[in-house]
């Protein structure tokens, strides 16, 4: 999914149109960067869980044209809500912008593998 395809997602959730909501357009690409830095952890774990190597630090984009460099359903299913709050936060709309965190941190569990391993008794 591209920086645009993430915000024009998140827009879609407003009462507004993309046309309607310009001045936002310059904020997406550092919106995506705060997302990959702050999920950074939550990519890992996916990682680990499939075999992948891991992040020692997050990615950046630097266009509205860019891949976000993350797992899909990660990508996919949260991010747009992590931007759709701080468009309704621009819009100083609280309630919004709580709304939309709250879905934003159930997608990021929602989209974060189990990682099964050896358990070690300590007693």
């Amino acid at each position: 999914m591209t920086v645009m395809e993430c915000y024009e997602r998140a827009v879609s959730f407003l009462p507004e149109t993309k046309e309607e909501n310009t001045d936002m357009t310059k904020h997406m690409v550092t919106w995506a960067n705060v997302l990959m830095a702050d999920t950074l952890n939550y990519e890992n774990a996916f990682r680990r869980a499939n075999g992948i190597d891991e992040l020692s630090s997050p990615p950046k984009v630097t266009g509205q044209n860019d891949e976000i460099p993350y797992n899909e359903k990660l990508v996919a299913g949260a991010f747009p809500y992590g931007m759709a709050r701080w468009i309704f936060r621009e819009n100083e709309d609280i309630s919004g912008s709580r709304e939309y965190y709250s879905l934003y941190a159930a997608a990021i569990e929602e989209a974060t593998p189990a990682i099964y391993g050896a358990v070690e008794d300590i007693y």
